[in-house]
């Protein structure tokens, strides 16, 4: 299986309009750590989709960035941004992970939700992890989630794919078109690596609903 984030972008775009409407609700783990922050903050949100975490820290008066390499999530998300008169509350930018278009040290929180195990490769996975250490202040903290590799629905998988873990889940259209949509599933241990080999400082790992969170800090 052969996958590039030019394929990844091309299925989020074809699956955008359906994938926001059954995905609105924040996850409570993402909840958690944003309400650990102090309020008024300048918070990246790393691959936001169409915004369902940014809008919580829109909403706690933190001074949000959403981006994403899908225009048309980003697009979705904008258009439903609650705002106060005129005034948007979310920056919104397209860009990629591997390649944020921020400066160094320029915010004080981020988030990395459900993104690295679609990086189809683990250089890019190490790379995101190393751009959001360069933008994030010194000790300031990111929290990060991916898909186990532990989940009961892969427990079937063949042993060929338990080296790379690579799969291909379906996304049902409204009109029942099924899109694949890739991952890399990540085996216990294998995100605490990668934090470890981006620089950042892990300081919290922990399983939860079928994902691998990590709570991490930049040693700036």
């Amino acid at each position: 299986m052969v996958r590039t984030k030019a394929d990844i972008r091309a299925t989020y775009d074809r699956i955008a309009e359906s994938y926001a409407a059954r995905r609105r609700e924040p996850w409570p783990e993402v909840r958690l750590f944003i309400e650990s922050l102090p309020r008024g903050a300048r918070v990246l949100d790393v691959g936001a989709g169409h915004g369902r975490h940014t809008t919580v820290l829109a909403g706690r008066g933190d001074r949000a960035v959403a981006l994403d390499f899908s225009r048309r999530l980003l697009l979705i998300g904008r258009a439903g941004e609650p705002r106060t008169g005129d005034a948007l509350r979310i920056d919104w930018v397209g860009g990629e992970a591997t390649k944020l278009p921020f400066r160094d040290a320029s915010f004080d929180a981020g988030l990395c939700i459900a993104v690295l195990h679609h990086l189809p490769v683990e250089s890019d996975r190490i790379a995101a992890l190393m751009e959001l250490r360069r933008v994030l202040r010194r000790r300031a903290p990111v929290f990060v989630s991916v898909w186990a590799r532990e989940q009961p629905r892969f427990q079937s998988m063949p042993a060929a794919l338990e080296v790379d873990a690579n799969v291909e889940v379906p996304w049902t259209m409204p009109d029942k078109t099924v899109v694949p949509r890739f991952y890399h599933l990540f085996q216990k241990g294998e995100l605490e690596r990668l934090i470890i080999g981006s620089g950042l400082h892990g300081e919290r790992f922990f399983p939860g609903a079928g994902n691998w969170f990590a709570q991490a800090r930049s040693n700036g």
